[in-house]
């Protein structure tokens, strides 16, 4: 087995390109070793999409296995962290779509139904949340962004710029009502 940390001590960029390149011969342990130099990165991603450790495990078990069928649809050998994590994007996505439509009641279920579809509760939580961040995860660079969705970087800031207004109507609105 390659050793990951000595591979990559030569340069990402290089080392990367090299591992995709015996990746697409049908090199399954270079696949491994690609995944392993991202794993907490991809772990991250999953975990922001559904707060759930299992879930977030099998959303990369998921991309993984998408990434190793489809790796011969990586034309540019250099982006392959740009690849994978739309891949693990759509597939969080997804997998969300999915649980959205299972619905379990139990005793501490509401059973009434609300308009606005966000209780105080989760508006208290993602407040929490979003203070709980550190300060280099609430600043990813909208170059990024922009690589990974393959949009704009003016795309971008539009989309930002509505999903704040949005969720500072929402967060808005019960506290203003009460």
């Amino acid at each position: 087995m390659l050793n990951i940390k000595k591979v990559y001590s030569r340069g990402d960029t290089e080392i990367e390109t090299y591992l995709i390149k015996k990746i697409k011969k049908g090199n399954q342990e270079a696949f491994e070793n690609l995944l392993i130099h991202y794993k907490e990165y991809l772990y991250k991603i999953a975990y922001s999409y559904v707060k759930n450790k299992e879930s977030a495990l099998d959303i990369i078990q998921e991309s993984t296995y998408k990434a190793w069928m489809n790796i011969h649809t990586l034309k540019n050998k250099t982006v392959f962290k740009n690849w994978i994590t739309k891949i693990l994007i759509n597939t969080a996505i997804n997998y969300i779509k999915k649980e959205s439509k299972i619905v379990s009641l139990d005793e501490d279920t509401p059973l009434v139904y609300k308009e606005s579809g966000i209780s105080i509760e989760e508006k208290i939580d993602l407040y929490k949340a979003i203070d709980l961040l550190k300060p280099k995860y609430k600043s990813v660079k909208i170059e990024e962004i922009s690589d990974i969705l393959d949009l704009p970087i003016n795309t971008i800031k539009i989309q930002l710029k509505r999903a704040r207004e949005s969720l500072s109507n929402i967060l808005k609105e019960d506290y203003l009502s009460e």
